[in-house]
């Protein structure tokens, strides 16, 4: 019985839509399941977490291809993304203001309509954790016996398709911005008027498009062939949803381009050695690292992250060369040097 839900966080890890963290909710729906994702895209979009944020979506992107199989994780149950499950389980459970319920965690790889659901799902999409996108999605599982084109509806809402927060709660509510909104089971006007403003509260925040969820759950009943959502493709901060015109880099170098971008967009040195931790293990990265530096040194201030980035990219090197980095003053290239014991001359 319940009022049931699943929750989902997806990525896209060397090129390819993944799964990271599921739940289950055992009471979710209508404007409640509204406040619990916007609590949760808030959550995920603090800027406190992108650091911790990142550093998962840089292990994740380490995994080799057997991680991702059913029969690889149906031996080795586990929660391989802490920290992304924290932030979901938090969001969907609890709030200061006095929301509490207790949630239940699932396989990270469950399908999107593998659990006992009658009520849709909230998935969250935080590929970038500072633009991250949602969206709800009604199906007809194995264990749902109403959808919303039935019993439970207020309006139709289209099955296997990305749902925003507006078209997912008039499934339960007629709304109207006018002074007739009301529930036909007799809602307050101020109820509603309250819906609204939380509706409003979603504005401006990106939808997942229906090609991302049908990269992450190939086998879905997504009504279109994968073919035509790969010519409708777009792209999101310089990586594409699916396919794109022109030839995509390597995996291993679109893992390094993520996180040199994070890297050199950063002015906080101890957010960066916390990324520096994860991404060292990534293959060619100081060396790559060292290249990028010296490529951008014009427009590289000398921040003491950037100071920092510095010297690790030439460790291991006994000569090397400032001439690219000129506008940096002398305190800050001798910091460069100074722990560098192999360095024997530079100029």
């Amino acid at each position: 019985m319940g009022q049931r839900h699943q929750l989902f966080v997806i990525a896209r890890i060397n090129g390819r839509y993944r799964q990271l963290a599921a739940i289950h909710h055992q009471e979710l729906y209508g404007h409640t399941a509204l406040r619990r994702c916007r609590d949760i895209l808030n959550i995920f979009s603090n800027t406190t977490n992108r650091i911790p944020l990142q550093q998962e979506l840089i292990a994740a992107s380490r995994t080799d291809h057997d991680f991702w199989l059913d029969s690889y994780n149906d031996k080795n149950e586990h929660v391989p993304f802490p920290f992304v499950m924290t932030c979901l389980v938090t969001g969907a459970s609890f709030n200061v203001d006095g929301y509490y319920h207790s949630v239940l965690i699932e396989p990270f790889f469950m399908p999107y309509n593998g659990g006992d659901n009658n009520d849709g799902i909230t998935i969250f999409d935080i590929t970038e954790p500072g633009d991250v996108h949602y969206c709800f999605v009604d199906f007809k599982g194995h264990y749902c016996f109403v959808d919303f084109k039935g019993i439970e509806s207020e309006r139709e809402v289209d099955l296997n398709t990305p749902l925003s927060a507006r078209t997912y709660l008039e499934a339960y509510y007629i709304l109207h911005n006018g002074d007739g909104a009301h529930k036909d089971d007799g809602a307050s006007n101020d109820h509603v008027a309250d819906m609204l403003a939380l509706v409003q509260s979603f504005e401006g925040k990106p939808l997942i498009t229906l090609a991302a969820l049908a990269e992450t759950w190939p086998d879905g009943d997504w009504g279109t062939d994968i073919d035509v959502l790969e010519s409708e493709s777009t792209t999101v901060s310089g990586f594409s949803v699916l396919n794109t015109a022109e030839k995509p880099k390597s995996l291993r170098h679109q893992s390094l381009d993520r996180v040199l971008d994070l890297l050199l967009g950063s002015s906080d040195e101890k957010d960066v050695q916390g990324l520096m931790i994860e991404a060292v293990h990534l293959h060619d990265f100081i060396a790559t690292l060292r290249q990028r530096m010296y490529s951008q040194a014009p427009v590289l201030q000398a921040s003491a992250a950037n100071v920092y980035l510095l010297r690790e990219a030439l460790q291991g090197e006994t000569i090397v060369h400032f001439n690219e980095f000129k506008h940096w003053n002398a305190g800050s290239l001798a910091k460069v040097v100074k722990d560098n014991p192999e360095l024997s001359a530079f100029s």
